[in-house]
């Protein structure tokens, strides 16, 4: 019996050593994250911008200082709020903000159209989930267009559903990623870094990761092939939940 207490006992004492190494690492982790995140101090960022913008409207560079304060407000929209999820009317906004900025940066080669066909714009959705979305779509969808890229996106609703779509005229989306972003369970996608391929980010898997969490349905997300031959994402969010939805994830 003593030679038994003996061996829980030390059993116990690398359970506890074991446990502090591992809390250790993961305050070192969050202290490593913390130290990367001053880095770059958002409302730095957010409060530099601004002043940007009032020196650009002083000096009468009425084209300067609309960009820098489209460019705040997409910032201030990220560390302003809080919670995870938002309201769909946000995510608008914060597209009108994201194309405006792209818009001069790639000039005639983006057109941006947007069809909203829902009555209440206040549905609950996960925060930052549209905005990657388009983002794909213009970095990759139409990468290879000189001229005539064409990003939509549509909202609209039956009595079912919450549909959101968005789309592109480009190259398409490969199925290979297709099918191995959408053969993927509820769970989160985890340890994706190594197999992922690189040119699509790390976007799509945190968008459809959160999706999925958030709505606890696989079939919440899926990538079609549009009418124009390129990329379209689908968003089909149940209506039974929106109208439950009243409180942040």
């Amino acid at each position: 019996r003593e030679y038994i207490d003996t061996i829980w006992e030390k059993a116990e004492k690398e359970n506890e050593l074991r446990k502090k190494e591992m809390e250790m690492a993961s305050l070192y982790k969050d202290a490593q994250l913390k130290a990367l995140q001053s880095q770059i101090n958002p409302h730095f960022l957010f409060n530099t911008l601004n002043t940007g913008a009032q020196l650009a409207m002083l000096e009468d560079a009425d084209k300067t200082s609309t960009f820098l304060e489209q460019v705040a407000d997409f910032f201030r929209h990220n560390i302003q709020q809080n919670g995870s999820d938002t309201t769909l009317d946000d995510e608008l906004k914060l597209i009108d903000n994201y194309v405006y900025i792209m818009k001069m940066r790639f000039g005639s080669k983006l057109s941006f159209e947007k069809q909203i066909d829902c009555q209440n714009l206040a549905y609950r959705v996960p925060r930052m989930v549209l905005q990657p979305l388009v983002e794909n779509c213009i970095r990759h969808g139409l990468k290879n267009l000189e001229d005539g890229g064409i990003v939509v996106l549509k909202a609209a609703e039956n009595q079912e559903n919450l549909i959101i779509t968005i789309s592109d005229n480009g190259t398409g989306f490969p199925e290979e990623i297709r099918q191995q972003l959408l053969s993927e369970t509820i769970e989160p996608l985890q340890n994706k870094e190594d197999d992922k391929p690189a040119e699509h980010g790390v976007g799509l898997y945190n968008v459809i990761s959160r999706l999925r969490l958030y709505y606890s349905d696989s079939g919440v997300f899926d990538i079609l092939q549009n009418e124009n031959d390129g990329a379209c994402f689908q968003i089909k969010i149940p209506k039974a939940f929106l109208k439950e939805n009243n409180t942040e994830f």
